[in-house]
């Protein structure tokens, strides 16, 4: 078992579950999710860029003086995010009985 995925602390598995607690998860309630791995393709959510690669990364979008000195220039960077697989993450709420409750925090 390893210690820590992705800087998060293992705390225990169950079955080919890695168990990390984590304090964004109000009590009462787990999150599970399947994952390939980092940068895969059968990931949860994936990050999206331009299709032009000129158009990914950090570009520099020039101001009034195209040259030195970079008088109004500034940084410019686009992407986002978007879900690849919708049944591959479940929110559960543990409770002895009752319906689902959203967190207070979530309300």
């Amino acid at each position: 078992m390893p210690g820590t995925v992705n800087g998060l602390t293992v705390v225990g598995r169950y079955g080919s579950w890695l168990i990390v607690e984590e304090d964004y998860i109000p009590v009462g309630y787990m999150v599970g999710f399947a994952t390939g791995g980092e940068l895969n393709a059968t990931n949860p959510v994936g990050i999206r860029e331009h299709q032009n690669a000129s158009l990914r990364g950090l570009r520099l979008v020039k101001g009034r003086e195209p040259d030195y000195p970079l008088i109004d220039s500034f940084y410019n960077r686009g992407f986002g995010t978007g879900v690849r697989h919708r049944g591959a993450g479940v929110v559960m709420q543990v409770t002895a009985a009752g319906a689902y409750t959203i967190p207070a925090a979530y309300v």
